[in-house]
C-alpha cells in the first residue's frame, strides 16, 4: 500500500482483516480468500496511465515536461521503438526487459540498464527494428506525482498507431486507468488518428486528448477548437487540453510558477490527480462490496442460530425458509439455470459478430489495398504499401477488439442481472490482449518485384526486327528502289510499341501478382486472428463462468450452513446456557463490521457529494 494511501483506504483495510478473521472463526475460507484477493485492489495502488499517439508528436517531451526530469530520450532524429515504463522509486534506476528467444517458450529476460543508456534501448536510433528484442524499459525515479502510486507508459508512435511495433502497449490498454492522447497543434486530428480515439474509447473510458507544441503554433486555439468538433461529431466524449513542454521546462528551470501556469501543465496535473483520486474511490468502492458480501453471508449462519434458540415455536417456518433459500442456491448451480444461459448465448452471439465485423474490416482493407496497386507499379513502392497493409490490419484487428470487450462487458452485466447480489457489478474477467502482435509473424511473397520489367527489351528488339523485315520484304516486292536504312523508321516505330506493350504487359501481370500476395496475406491475417479471438472469446466465458459459479458455490455453502446450524440449534434448544451469549456476541461483532462500513459510506458520500458504498 502507496505511502500515501488515503485514511478511507486504510479504513477499509483494517475492516477487511477483521474481517478475515471473522470468515476464518466461521470455517469459511472461501470467504477469507475473496477478501484476501480483494484486498490487493488496494495494496498494489499502482494507476496506470498510457501516453499514446502518432509518430513525433511530443510524447516523450510530454512526460519529461509532467515529472521535470529526463527520462525519456527526445531529439529531432530519436523516436521511441519500445514501451517505457515510468514508476516511483527512491532512487533513480533502469531495468530492460526483454523477450524470450522464439519456440523457447521462456518468460524472457529482466536485466538492470545504466539510466544514462536508456536511449540506446528504447529509441530507434539506439534500437533499429527493435533489434535487441526488447518488450519494455522501466525507469524508476523519485517524483511526488509517482509517489502516489502514478505509473506512466510511454508507447512507441513509429509507424503508425496501428503499427505493430506498439502492440505490447496498445494491446493492454484495457488494463490502463487513462489514457492521454497526445496530438500536436500543426494540424487537425487526421483520419487515422479518428480511427484509434474511437478504438481507445471502447477500451479505456478514461480518455484525455491532450494538444502540445503550442508554443510552436500561435493558431493552437482554432486547432484545438476544430479537434473538439470532429470528437462531437465522432460522438466521442473526450475532454482536451492544450500544453506546451518546452515553457514547461523553462519554467521548472527558473521555478517561475506564472510560467508554469502559461504551459497548461496545472491543469494537466489536476486532471490525472483526478484519475488516481478516481482509482482509489474505484478500488475502495469494490472492496466494500466484497466485505458486505461476505457479511451477509457470515450473518445467515448467526442469525439462523439466534432465531431458532429465541422462538422454538417459529422454527419450522424458519427451516422451511432456509431450505427454499438452499433450494434456490442448488438451482443456480444447473446448466439450465438462466444465468447459464444468458452467458452461453450472450457469448456465442459475440462470437458470430465479432467473426463478421473481422470480416468485413478485412474485405474493406483488401478493397482498398487492390484499388491502390491498380494505381501504381507496386515493384515501385513495395515496402511502402507492405507497411501500410500491415499497419492497416493491425488496426482493424485492434478495432475488432475493442468490439470483443464492449461486447464481453455487455454479457457479464447482463449476466449479473440474474443474480441477487451486489458484487454482479464487479464480477468480470480478466483480459486478454489484442491479437496485433500476430501480424509481425506473418510473411509476404514479394519475389515478383524482382521481375520489374525483366524482357521488355527483348520484345521492343523482336518488334523492331519484325518491323524492318516487313518493310524490306514489301519494298523488294513492289520492286521500289528504296534504300534499306529507310526501314530502321517502322522498325523503331514497332519496337517503340512492342515496347510498351511488353512494359503494361508486365505491369499488369505484376499488379495481379500483388493482388494475389495481399489477398493470401489478408486469408492469412483472417485465419489467425480469428483463431486468436475465438480462443480470446473461449477464455474470458469460461472465466466468467468459473467467477460467477465460485459466487454460486459461496451462496450454496451459505445456505447449507445456515440451515444446519438452525436444525443444530432447534435440536439442542436451551440446554446450551452459552449459546445465546456466544451467538449474540457473534452477532455484535459482524454489527461492529457492518457500521465501520456504514460509517465509510457516511464520510464519503460527505466528501465526494453522491452516495458511494451504501448498503444493498
Amino acid at each position: 500500500m502507496p505511502a500515501t494511501t488515503g485514511a478511507a483506504a486504510r479504513h477499509v483495510l483494517e475492516t477487511l482483516d477483521m474481517a478475515v478473521k471473522g470468515a476464518r472463526a466461521y470455517d469459511r475460507e472461501d470467504l477469507a480468500e475473496r477478501l484476501r484477493t480483494a484486498r490487493r485492489l488496494l495494496e498494489d495502488g499502482a494507476v496506470t496511465v498510457h501516453v499514446v499517439g502518432e509518430f513525433k508528436q511530443g510524447k516523450s517531451s510530454l512526460i519529461n515536461a509532467l515529472l521535470t526530469a529526463p527520462v525519456c530520450p527526445v531529439d529531432d532524429d530519436v523516436a521511441t521503438a519500445v514501451p517505457t515504463r515510468i514508476a516511483y522509486a527512491e532512487k533513480l534506476s533502469a531495468t530492460a526487459a526483454f523477450e524470450s528467444a522464439p519456440g523457447s517458450g521462456g518468460p524472457g529476460w529482466t536485466e538492470p540498464i545504466n539510466p544514462s543508456d536508456i536511449a540506446g534501448y528504447v529509441s530507434e536510433a539506439g534500437n533499429p527494428g527493435n533489434s535487441r528484442r526488447l518488450r519494455s524499459v522501466n525507469v524508476g525515479i523519485a517524483r511526488q506525482l509517482l509517489s502516489t502510486g502514478l505509473v506512466l507508459i510511454d508507447t512507441p508512435g513509429v509507424g503508425g498507431l496501428g503499427a505493430p511495433a506498439n502492440a505490447a502497449a496498445v494491446s493492454s490498454l484495457p488494463q490502463s486507468h487513462a489514457v492521454l492522447f497526445v496530438t500536436d497543434a500543426s494540424q487537425e486530428l487526421t483520419a487515422a488518428e479518428m480511427r484509434f480515439l474511437t478504438t481507445v474509447r471502447e477500451l479505456c473510458p478514461q480518455l484525455l486528448l491532450v494538444l502540445t507544441k503550442t508554443d510552436l503554433y500561435p493558431h493552437w486555439p482554432r486547432i484545438l477548437e476544430l479537434n473538439r468538433a470532429h470528437l462531437e461529431r465522432a460522438g466521442i466524449a473526450v475532454d482536451a487540453v492544450a500544453v506546451s513542454s518546452e515553457i514547461r521546462s523553462l519554467a521548472a528551470k527558473d521555478a517561475d510558477q506564472e510560467l508554469n501556469n502559461e504551459s497548461g501543465f496545472p491543469e494537466l496535473v489536476r486532471r490525472i490527480n483526478d484519475v488516481l483520486a478516481g482509482a482509489e474511490r474505484i478500488a475502495i468502492d469494490t472492496v466494500v462490496v466484497h466485505l458486505r458480501s461476505a457479511l451477509s453471508q457470515m450473518e445467515v449462519v448467526a442469525t439462523a442460530r439466534r432465531d431458532a434458540l429465541a422462538d422454538p415455536a417459529g422454527v419450522a417456518a424458519q427451516l422451511a425458509a432456509l431450505t427454499a433459500a438452499k433450494e434456490k442456491a442448488d438451482a443456480l448451480r444447473e446448466r439450465s439455470s438462466k444465468w447459464q444461459l444468458v452467458l452461453n448465448d450472450g457469448f456465442a452471439d459475440i462470437a458470430s459478430d465479432v467473426d463478421h465485423d473481422l470480416r468485413s474490416r478485412a474485405r474493406t482493407a483488401l478493397i482498398e489495398a487492390e484499388a491502390a496497386i491498380d494505381e501504381g507499379d507496386p515493384a515501385q513502392n513495395w515496402p511502402e504499401f507492405e507497411n501500410w497493409i500491415r499497419q492497416r490490419l493491425a488496426g482493424e484487428a485492434l478495432a475488432n477488439y475493442g468490439l470483443f470487450v464492449r461486447r464481453a462487458k455487455e454479457v457479464a452485466q447482463a449476466v449479473g442481472e440474474h443474480f441477487d447480489l451486489a458484487e454482479s457489478e464487479i464480477v468480470t474477467a480478466r483480459e486478454v490482449a489484442a491479437p496485433v502482435e500476430l501480424l509481425d509473424a506473418f510473411t509476404v511473397d514479394a519475389a515478383f518485384v524482382e521481375r520489374k520489367a525483366k524482357g521488355a527489351g527483348m520484345a521492343a528488339f523482336q518488334k523492331a526486327y519484325g518491323g524492318f523485315l516487313m518493310f524490306t520484304l514489301l519494298t523488294n516486292m513492289a520492286a521500289l528502289g528504296i534504300p534499306a536504312p529507310f526501314g530502321l523508321v517502322p522498325a523503331f516505330l514497332m519496337g517503340r510499341s512492342g515496347f510498351r506493350e511488353e512494359r503494361k504487359r508486365q505491369l499488369e501481370k505484376r499488379r495481379n501478382e500483388a493482388k494475389q500476395t495481399v489477398r493470401r496475406f489478408v486469408d492469412e491475417f483472417q485465419m489467425q486472428v480469428g483463431k486468436d479471438s475465438r480462443d480470446a472469446i473461449r477464455h474470458v466465458q469460461r472465466e466468467l463462468r468459473g467467477a460467477w459459479s465460485e459466487r454460486v458455490a459461496e451462496l450454496q455453502r451459505s445456505a447449507a450452513a445456515g440451515l444446519a446450524a438452525a436444525q443444530e440449534a432447534a435440536r439442542t434448544g436451551e440446554s446450551d446456557a452459552g449459546a445465546r451469549e456466544r451467538i449474540e456476541s457473534d452477532l455484535a461483532s459482524l454489527a461492529m463490521l457492518r457500521a465501520r462500513l456504514d460509517d465509510l459510506a457516511a464520510h464519503l458520500q460527505r466528501v465526494r457529494g453522491e452516495p458511494a458504498g451504501a448498503p444493498r
